[in-house]
């Protein structure tokens, strides 16, 4: 026991040099943390229009009903340390949905569903107009911001083209033709599952 809390002190205590700066290994994962940067969350504060009494509004037990998250949310899972440097913080069930999503799958947003004065909140009004993935991606959402909304009840799928399966390349006769939304979902899905099995 006293072995194995020296060893946790002397990871702690254990720094390495990422993208040029001092980065603190963690304990749990033994990768560098990833350090919280400001990169414009003062100039979000700023920017917000909406009052947090307004937002308020929109976070009762009524919105949550109708805007409830996937059930196998609920299920338990075992934990994940994605700021210790860890990966996999959406669930496979939310990546099997999402790659199957096309430019004309038609969505709801879940209205003013992210806190004023964050950079969330100012992303997310300007892409929660959208009514379609594909008008979503032209205002700014990107796959990994479909993984968190879905998860959060933040995204209702209203219908319209779904794929029986992820893109398979292999089966794409012209990859340069590709649409917009088909090209971000292939490269995004590509680099996650490309961190899943440990390559670069």
């Amino acid at each position: 026991m006293v072995a194995m809390k020296k060893s946790v002190a002397a990871m702690k205590s254990k720094k390495v040099i990422v993208k040029g700066r001092n980065s603190e290994i963690s304990p749990l994962t033994g990768k560098p943390k990833r350090v919280r940067q400001d990169r414009g969350r003062e100039a979000a504060k700023l920017a917000a229009k909406m009052s947090k009494e307004t937002w308020l509004k929109y976070q009762t037990e009524a919105y949550k009903n109708a805007w409830p998250k996937p059930s196998y949310m609920a299920e338990p899972r075992e934990s994940v340390y994605v700021r210790d440097g860890g990966e996999g913080a959406y669930r496979d069930q939310t990546f099997e949905i999402v790659t199957r999503w096309t430019s004309q799958t038609r969505i709801a947003y879940r209205p003013h569903a992210k806190a004023p004065g964050s950079k969330s909140h100012i992303r997310y009004e300007k892409y929660a107009k959208a009514k379609t993935v594909g008008e979503a991606l032209k205002l700014g959402s990107y796959p990994i911001d479909w993984c968190f909304d879905y998860e959060h009840g933040f995204i209702k799928v209203l219908g319209g083209p779904i794929r029986d399966e992820p893109i398979d390349i292999s089966k794409v006769a012209d990859p340069k033709k590709m649409d917009p939304v088909d090209k971000k979902v292939y490269g995004w899905f590509r680099k996650e599952l490309c961190k899943r099995c440990g390559l670069k």
